[in-house]
């Protein structure tokens, strides 16, 4: 029997692989990206640069030691350690010394030149040699180091079989620096590109959740959920996780800064769409859930396990119902108590079964 992911790194790294951000047929390129090639010269380059990011995160998964990534089994250390927290965000390694390097050299006919001061001064990057190594697997030539240790105080950065990737590849650094968005970057995230090198007009709102989906069907839940909920009111704001990011929905503007108790959070769990409800009270929904569909129903069918204040007796925001007989139990210390993968069609049912179940 084949075991997968036997160390926490090989399970984040797919994540990370995930989170690279989904390409659509076509998008915008803004004229200031394209004084040195044409948009098709530009579609081209960038594709392979994805390329390239999706690579990295995925032959990390399935080769952590190659890359020098911390080995720290599953089975040994719980999701909560310090040793399953490094890993989380190790698989960015590569990427996040590539930006480094972009960050301090320049750009000089198809050539970056690095200022080796200025990117020791700014890179936390570990086991940079085995990584400048692993980067030379991937089309890098570095001229400068020894032993892939830095061995000059310039090192030169080619990427012979494109010099244009170089290029796409300094443009998205230099946004990213200019506009502080690092983590489009890591996700090689195709809007950085569509306003000019000053300007983000996107990532704000629902575009949080809905530029991480990889479904038709997931962005367009994404976008009707939240025209529902603005038009009835609600104020919203982010809300991040461990497995990715969270936008929130709450009754008062001041709730979004103390991450207060939302009413609805549709949530990117490691790419996959989430909506959770707020309901504290389910024996006040039980007769309405008797004209819902089945998709509704099985929301409030199955019981988790709950968490260690339940084991304790302490647990103050679980709650226990009946349906038909059976005896349920749901935890809400963490999050809203239930929580689901969405249908578009069924918008209707979640407003109602909050509004009728949100008081005790």
């Amino acid at each position: 029997m084949i075991v997968e992911n036997i160390y926490w790194i090989q399970e984040w790294a797919k994540v990370r692989q995930a989170e690279v951000v989904r390409l659509p047929d076509s998008f915008e390129i803004h004229d200031s990206f394209l004084k040195h090639m044409s948009k098709e010269e530009f579609d081209s380059a960038f594709k392979e640069v994805w390329n390239m990011f999706t690579n990295i995160y995925g032959n990390i998964a399935k080769f952590p030691e190659v890359f020098g990534m911390p080995l720290h089994k599953s089975v040994e250390y719980k999701y909560s350690t310090k040793e399953a927290r490094e890993s989380r965000s190790a698989a960015y390694r590569p990427l996040k010394l590539l930006f480094y390097l972009l960050n301090a050299g320049d750009l000089h006919n198809g050539t970056i030149i690095l200022d080796v001061n200025k990117f020791k001064a700014i890179n936390d990057v570990k086991n940079i040699p085995i990584i400048f190594e692993r980067l030379s697997d991937y089309g890098f030539y570095f001229d400068g180091l020894k032993n892939y240790k830095i061995a000059s105080e310039s090192i030169y950065i080619l990427y012979p079989d494109n010099a244009q990737v170089l290029t796409v590849l300094k443009s998205m650094a230099d946004k990213v620096h200019i506009t502080n968005r690092i983590n489009d970057f890591l996700s090689c995230h195709y809007k950085l590109f569509q306003d000019d090198t000053n300007t983000v007009n996107y990532g704000h709102g629902a575009d949080i959740i809905a530029d991480k989906m990889h479904t038709k069907q997931e962005k367009e839940f994404v976008y009707a959920m939240d025209a529902v909920l603005s038009e009835m009111g609600y104020y919203a704001g982010s809300r991040e996780s461990n497995e990715g990011p969270g936008y929130a929905y709450y009754s008062k503007e001041s709730e979004i800064r103390k991450k207060g108790p939302y009413h609805y959070l549709m949530s990117s769990n490691k790419t996959k769409l989430f909506l959770y409800l707020r309901i504290r009270n389910v024996s006040k929904c039980i007769d309405y859930l008797k004209e819902c569909p089945d998709s509704v129903k099985q929301i409030f069918l199955w019981s988790d396990t709950g968490c260690s204040n339940r084991i304790k007796g302490t647990c103050i925001y679980g709650q226990e119902y009946a349906i038909d007989g059976n005896t349920y139990w749901r935890c809400g210390c963490c999050n809203a108590p239930f929580y689901f993968s969405p249908i578009i069609n069924d918008i209707p049912h979640y407003i109602k079964l909050v509004e009728l179940g949100l008081k005790k």
